[in-house]
């Protein structure tokens, strides 16, 4: 067996084509509804997946991915008006900060929390040390493409991370996706 045929390995490969196999599939489907927002807001989850959130045809639209390695689907629900609220981060870094793996670092910014039609939340992290993010314009949108991504490659992967000057300009940013005001 070689550096990179362990069984840990294979699953991860057939997990990375499980999910793409998904996306191109949601894509394909998207694509027959004619949905083609000008642009998109993407955070990433803990779980390894993401949420996303747009504005087309009059509507709010959120979108979640299934989390690495699991069985779930992408959701796509629309809204006339979203109910939302912000939750700030703040947590001090410990030890070092994180510096040489000693101690945590510092993590600041944001939480945006959905309420969707079933009651729970969605969340969409902007938090720096923690988080990565992508704002995607229709032709760049990695969700959208209906094409299988070279090497089956994960929508996380194209996300940046975020630092304090980008979760200001998300948080300054935010009306154009979310509507002016927190509902809730």
């Amino acid at each position: 067996m070689g550096l990179f045929d362990s069984a840990e390995e294979q699953v991860r490969k057939a997990n990375l084509k499980n999910l793409e196999d998904k996306r191109v599939a949601f894509a394909q489907r998207l694509a027959q509804q004619g949905f083609a927002p000008e642009k998109m807001l993407f955070a990433q989850n803990d779980n390894g997946g993401f949420t996303a959130l747009c504005r087309f045809n009059g509507k709010y639209w959120l979108i979640i991915s299934p989390g690495f390695g699991t069985e779930d689907d992408f959701i796509l629900e629309s809204y006339d008006a979203l109910n939302w609220r912000v939750e700030a981060v703040h947590i001090k870094s410990e030890g070092m900060g994180g510096i040489f793996g000693f101690g945590k670092k510092a993590e600041i910014g944001s939480e945006y929390v959905i309420l969707r039609h079933d009651g729970s939340e969605a969340r969409m992290p902007f938090v720096c040390g923690r988080g990565n993010w992508l704002e995607a314009p229709l032709a760049k949108n990695p969700l959208l493409k209906t094409q299988r991504r070279r090497g089956d490659a994960n929508i996380v992967w194209d996300m940046k991370p975020l630092d304090r000057t980008m979760v200001e300009r998300v948080q300054e940013n935010v009306a154009e996706y979310f509507g002016k005001t927190p509902q809730n």
